[in-house]
């Protein structure tokens, strides 16, 4: 790696309160053109690891959060719902697939979800994968080699850089945006689900009790708040979220329009919200409920950590409480925890309740673990399944090569008509009402919205 250190200084002297280098447009392409973008990027990349300055993270001031969440709370969650999408599965061969047991699609925005990442940003973006690193780690404590190859974006199309007639780079900056762009395509990001999607299927299910046994980043929570349900039961062994879901009782709550304190019951364990809505959090992992207290339920809907997938508080505190940690054979991972909790959460149903399991089977090192078809041939619980929702996410990106004539050549209308298929996330649910239907049927859906 070749580094100026003229280039260097140059960085130095703009820098913000943060100790971020910030280059305006103008100044930018000069620079480019001075230096070229590989020393530019080396120096950039030596800079950063010398300097260590603030992760780049997106700004979210209070007051955009509660305005956020002041629209989920009004927004009607049947404008989510959609009954005859053309439905693109991950895998083509479900034995439950969506073509046969598909119910609907919850297509929800995300633009909502500045309501909990207001809470969550900073731990999800420091939570890696198995062999890739998470943007704040690397940023950290990265090597400029590992940071160098998280810039090369900053030169591309994404930072709106193009070449002119000559063949020089012009265009780009270098801003909070930069970073953060770049960097989301050279590290892992740790999914955070969308709260309206956890609205949706609370409301879709008329629930006033809800478990989730996986809180993630607590966007099923701030869902809950944002729906009608009024009480909400989870677990999570990670005791940094574990803090931040009492912060987001207490300015929901005060959104809500409760000013006092609603954490009444409070140690390192168990936390308990008594306000407008009722919360209770374990910090354990879902095996370790204390399940004989857990009865009633309305609609036990989670995401599960996936098998091998995410790192969640890797190094930190009670690591070994984590599925991650502590299952890591698929065998023992879906044996003592996938499949237990599961069935122990449709226990704690009523007569009515719906469990809903968003997971897709992982692949790892090239194998993939059929974690949704064990799920709903379970012994216990395939009697009631009634078919699985699908969760609207943003179609993966295809090269041209996928798309092509019997001659080889590429085919736009292929193209095309890939890119207006609806790709989903699966959500497989059971009930113990074989009656129940969580959309509208499709003669009375234009009614149901109005």
């Amino acid at each position: 790696m070749q580094s100026s250190n003229e280039l260097y200084q140059t960085l130095k002297d703009h820098t913000n309160s943060d100790g971020l280098p910030i280059i305006q447009k103008g100044h930018f392409q000069i620079l480019t053109q001075k230096y070229g973008k590989e020393v530019f990027r080396d120096t950039l990349a030596t800079f950063i690891a010398a300097e260590r300055p603030t992760f780049p993270l997106k700004h979210i001031s209070i007051y955009d959060m509660e305005d956020c969440f002041k629209q989920l709370r009004t927004e009607k969650h049947t404008k989510s719902l959609i009954t005859d999408a053309d439905v693109m599965e991950k895998f083509d061969d479900y034995q439950y697939p969506y073509s046969t047991h598909g119910l609907g699609v919850i297509d929800a925005s995300n633009k909502f979800n500045t309501a909990s990442n207001y809470f969550c940003q900073d731990l999800r973006l420091n939570c890696g994968s198995y062999g890739f690193r998470a943007p704040i780690d690397v940023w950290n404590t990265g090597t400029p080699k590992d940071i160098w190859k998280c810039l090369g974006p900053i030169w591309r199309g994404i930072n709106n850089v193009s070449k002119d007639k000559d063949g020089n780079l012009i265009g780009g900056n270098l801003c909070q945006d930069s970073y953060i762009s770049a960097f989301r395509l050279g590290t892992y990001i740790a999914t955070q689900f969308k709260p309206l999607v956890a609205k949706c299927i609370y409301e879709m299910t008329n629930a006033s009790k809800v478990l989730d046994t996986s809180c993630g980043w607590g966007d099923r929570l701030c869902g809950f708040f944002a729906s009608n349900a009024s009480e909400y039961i989870g677990c999570d062994p990670n005791p940094n979220t574990y803090e931040r879901y009492q912060q987001e009782c207490i300015e929901y709550e005060r959104i809500l329009g409760n000013e006092s304190n609603p954490l009444v019951q409070v140690n390192s364990n168990r936390f308990q919200s008594q306000g407008t809505k009722k919360v209770t959090i374990y910090r354990c992992g879902a095996e370790d409920l204390p399940w004989e207290s857990i009865s009633n339920i309305d609609c036990a809907f989670t995401s599960p950590p996936y098998f091998s997938t995410e790192e969640y508080n890797k190094g930190g505190e009670h690591q070994e409480d984590q599925s991650w940690s502590k299952f890591n054979e698929y065998e023992s991972w879906r044996d003592n925890f996938y499949i237990p909790v599961s069935r122990n959460s449709f226990k704690s149903l009523n007569e009515n309740g719906v469990l809903a399991v968003n997971i897709f089977d992982p692949q790892i090192k090239g194998k993939r673990y059929r974690s949704s078809d064990e799920l709903c041939n379970d012994v216990f619980l395939n009697p009631y399944f009634i078919g699985q929702v699908g969760m609207r996410i943003m179609q993966r990106p295809q090269g041209k090569s996928k798309f092509k004539t019997e001659d080889g050549s590429f085919d736009k209308r292929q193209m095309d008509e890939f890119m207006k298929r609806t790709f989903i996330e699966n959500i497989w649910c059971f009930s113990k009402n074989s009656e129940t239907e969580l959309f509208p049927k499709p003669s009375t859906l234009d009614a149901f919205w109005n």
